[in-house]
C-alpha cells in the first residue's frame, strides 16, 4: 500500500504496474528496492537488468520506466519518494549532506551492490518508513519520519558492497541499440522524426533496428517516443502552470494541439487541461 504525507512517499512491496504513464519523472529522490518479477528497468539512456534485491537510487526528473516480461503482477518492489529540500536542512546540521549524491549516479551509470544480510535490513527499514508513514502528521510524528529516512541513507552508505560502472558489465548488442535509440528519442522530441531517421543516423537497417528494439523494451519505437513525449508533457503541465496548453505540446514534439488533446485523452484518461487542474488540487491538499 502507498500514502503520501508532505514531502515523502512510501511504497512497500508493491504489486503489479499500476502507473498511468510508461515512463516516470518527477521531482522527489527515488530509493527503489526490486524484490521480484522480470523485469528491465531503464535510468536515463541506460537499460539496467535486474535482479531481486538490487537497488537504483535516482533524481527523479532523470525520466526512468520499467520494462516487464511475462507476469506483470509478479513485478514487486518497495519504493521511498522524498522532497531533497525537506531532508537537506537536518543532513547540513548533521554534516551528511553528501548522502544525496548518491541520487545522480546512475546518470553516470554507477550501481550499487548489496550483501543479502544488509539488503534485509534496507528492506526492514523501509517497512519501518511505511509504518510510521501510516500515523499522523504531529511534529514529533515528522521527526520520525525524518530521521528514518536518514538512518536509511546513512544505511546505503555504510552497507555498500561495491559500487560498478555499468560499462564494465556485459551489455549485448541489442540493450546497445535500445540504449542508442533511447538516447536518440530524449534528445530529439521536441522535433518531427521517423524510423528512418534514427536508422540512418545509427547506421543500422531499419528492420534490424525495430526488431532489436522491441525485443529488449517491448515497445515499437515510434509507441515508445510518443510515450516519452507524453510523459515530458504531464510534467511540463504540472511544473509551468502559466504555459499554454498549445505551447507544451509543440515544445513535446506532437504534432498540433488537437492531436496532442486526442492523444492525451486517450492514454490518461482526461483533457490536459483537467489534468492540470485535478493534480494541482490534489497537491495543494496533500493528497
Amino acid at each position: 500500500m502507498t500514502h503520501i504525507i508532505e514531502k515523502l512517499l512510501i511504497g512497500y512491496h508493491v504489486k503489479g504496474q499500476a502507473y498511468a504513464l510508461d515512463f516516470h519523472t518527477h521531482p522527489q529522490y527515488e530509493i527503489f528496492l526490486f524484490h521480484g518479477g522480470n523485469c528491465r528497468f531503464l535510468v536515463g539512456n541506460k537499460i539496467y537488468y535486474l535482479q531481486p534485491g538490487d537497488l537504483l537510487m535516482m533524481d527523479g526528473m532523470t525520466v526512468h520506466r520499467a520494462y516487464i516480461i511475462g507476469d506483470k503482477d509478479a513485478y514487486e518492489r518497495s519504493i521511498v519518494h522524498f522532497d531533497a529540500d525537506w531532508i537537506a536542512p537536518l543532513l547540513n546540521d548533521l554534516n551528511i549532506d553528501y548522502l544525496l549524491r548518491f541520487f545522480t549516479e546512475n546518470r553516470d551509470g554507477l550501481i550499487r551492490t548489496f550483501r543479502k544480510k544488509d539488503e534485509l535490513l534496507l528492506e526492514n527499514a523501509i517497512r519501518e518508513m511505511n509504518h510510521l508513514q501510516q500515523l499522523d502528521k504531529s511534529y514529533a510524528n515528522e521527526a520520525k519520519r525524518k530521521l528514518a529516512l536518514v538512518q536509511l541513507l546513512l544505511m546505503i552508505d555504510s552497507s555498500t558492497d561495491k559500487i560498478v560502472e555499468k560499462g564494465q558489465a556485459y551489455v549485448d548488442e541489442k540493450t546497445q541499440i535500445a540504449e542508442k535509440v533511447s538516447e536518440y528519442i530524449f534528445r530529439n522530441y521536441r522535433e518531427s522524426f521517423n524510423i528512418d531517421d534514427i536508422a540512418n543516423t545509427l547506421n543500422l537497417s531499419k528492420s534490424y533496428l525495430s526488431h532489436a528494439f522491441k525485443e529488449i523494451t517491448g515497445n515499437t519505437i515510434m509507441a515508445y517516443a510518443m510515450g516519452y513525449r507524453l510523459s515530458q508533457a504531464c510534467m511540463a503541465l504540472l511544473m509551468e502552470p502559466s504555459k499554454s496548453i498549445k505551447t507544451i505540446s509543440g515544445e513535446c514534439g506532437f504534432e498540433s494541439d488537437a492531436h496532442f488533446s486526442r492523444y492525451f485523452k486517450q492514454n490518461m484518461g482526461s483533457t490536459p487541461s483537467n489534468y492540470r487542474k485535478n493534480k494541482r488540487i490534489s497537491i495543494e491538499k496533500g493528497e
